[in-house]
């Protein structure tokens, strides 16, 4: 405490001397006042309040005390806070957890997304640097050291990229895959490979890239890759879809909803009450039984051995079998010799055909063609008390005659188109009576037990034909 001209100054500061306050009071009767603020000042800073003086409340001090107020703890000085230094850190930009996903308000315990899945370029995660903060001053002068930020790892591994600012380093992914992060290295693994079974320990998978399963794929699992699937198991139940080529060594089981689907080749070991789609070839190597198989390209079921019993095999490119049938199972399917793309476009024109014809028809039997096609429009609004639907009807009418004739003529085009193919079935060992044979818009019933064979199609017959003679 400082006495000075009649009054008493009283300097003090909070615990952590990042406050100061100033008490004055009188030594005198009557109270005097202070006269210089000046005075004032220099007895707080000489007993230790030096830094972040605010003189506007020195000042309010002055004036409450000449003022007869009380002037008692009155804070007069802060100090400069530290500013903490901030840890590093990690912000991933993709979600990394792995929990079941809620499907119409029930949880699917296959849907627990365990392989991420990113594409080339996509950002994975941002490491922010630590900030170093900034040091802060007492009201006594002293300085007061600011806690480090600490360094968080990560570091980029195979197939990621980095780029970095004053701020973060940025991991982008070098090549489609799926991330994995191991020991602060942060990776891009093009191949994903499950070395057991496909169960709920795994989930569905969704992948872009190439996938390898050791195991089985249990039944009403899903498998979704934009590369190639090799799967050393069975495929129990369960689909199946590729960008790429897709071999499955045990075969597909495929309990009447089982799928497999590729726009490039297919090789299994056997295929039993299943669906296969190819864009490409197919390669069956022991038998096929209660199955489709759909390919754009070539079937090969010609292995010394097989059979193919109780299916339907269409192949645009042909079809090569090794025994097709049996005396005792029910009939089987053959087909070839058509662009299975111009196909599909052919069923639509021709769905499409009968439905503006159906349309016709109803409007026909709805107004009358008599009427329709000699009356105007304004005898039908006066039958039907100006009805716009009438109104409609009849515009509508008089478009469709247009139309069918336009699908009619893509109808013809494209059957032309569909099955310009020129291809055949080959059967190394021997075609039961019963099976069906066809070869474009021709097609033939097996009428006995052949063997060796070759079917193929005959335009000036316009019909499927058969030699034993198979070359190649």
């Amino acid at each position: 405490m400082g006495e000075i001209d009649g009054f008493q100054v009283l300097a003090s500061f909070s615990d952590d001397e990042m406050e100061g306050f100033v008490t004055v009071i009188s030594s005198s009767e009557p109270r005097q006042p202070i006269p210089d603020i000046d005075q004032l000042v220099q007895e707080i800073k000489r007993q230790g309040i030096v830094f972040g003086l605010d003189m506007e409340r020195v000042w309010q001090a002055l004036h409450d005390y000449n003022d007869g107020k009380p002037v008692q703890n009155y804070s007069v000085a802060l100090g400069q806070p530290v500013e903490e230094g901030m840890d590093g850190r990690i912000e991933f930009k993709i979600d990394m957890s792995v929990q079941p996903k809620i499907v119409d308000s029930r949880v699917d315990y296959k849907e627990i997304d365990q392989f991420k899945s990113v594409e080339k370029g996509d950002l994975l995660a941002v490491k922010w640097k630590p900030r170093p903060g900034s040091r802060g001053t007492t009201v006594t002068g002293m300085a007061k050291s600011p806690r480090t930020g600490k360094t968080t790892l990560l570091f980029p591994g195979k197939n990621v990229v980095t780029q970095e600012n004053t701020d973060a380093v940025y991991f982008y992914a070098g090549e489609n895959g799926y991330v994995i992060v191991q020991s602060d290295r942060l990776s891009v693994f093009p191949v994903l490979t499950i070395k057991k079974d496909v169960d709920f320990s795994i989930g569905n998978i969704r992948f872009k890239g190439d996938v390898t399963i050791m195991g089985d794929v249990l039944p009403d699992f899903v498998v979704e890759t934009t590369g190639k699937v090799t799967i050393y198991g069975t495929v129990l139940g369960s689909r199946i879809e590729a960008g790429g080529a897709v071999t499955i060594r045990g075969g597909v089981s495929g309990k009447d909803k089982g799928m497999v689907l590729s726009n490039e080749d297919i090789d299994i070991s056997y295929v039993e009450r299943g669906n296969i789609e190819g864009k490409k070839d197919v390669y069956v190597k022991t038998g096929v039984l209660n199955s489709t198989v759909l390919c754009y390209g070539k079937f090969y079921g010609d292995s010394p051995g097989g059979r193919i019993m109780e299916s339907v095999i269409k192949a645009g490119q042909g079809i090569m079998a090794f025994n097709v049938g049996s005396p005792f199972t029910k009939r089987l399917d053959l087909i070839c010799g058509m662009d299975v793309e111009k196909e599909k476009q052919l069923e639509t024109a021709n769905e499409n055909l009968n439905n503006l014809v159906v349309e016709l028809r109803q409007l026909k039997q709805k107004y009358g063609e008599e009427n329709l096609k000699t009356q105007e429009l304004a005898y039908f609004l006066r039958q039907y008390s100006g009805s716009k639907q009438v109104e409609t009807d009849y515009h509508r009418y008089k478009e469709l005659g247009a139309l069918i004739q336009d699908c009619y003529n893509l109808v013809k085009q494209l059957q032309g188109e569909a099955f310009n193919v020129n291809a055949m079935v080959k059967v190394k060992g021997v075609v039961y009576p019963g099976t069906r044979i066809v070869i474009g818009e021709y097609e033939l019933l097996v009428p006995k037990e052949l063997h060796n064979v070759v079917f193929y199609k005959n335009t000036e017959e316009g019909a499927v034909k058969w030699t034993s003679e198979i070359r190649g």
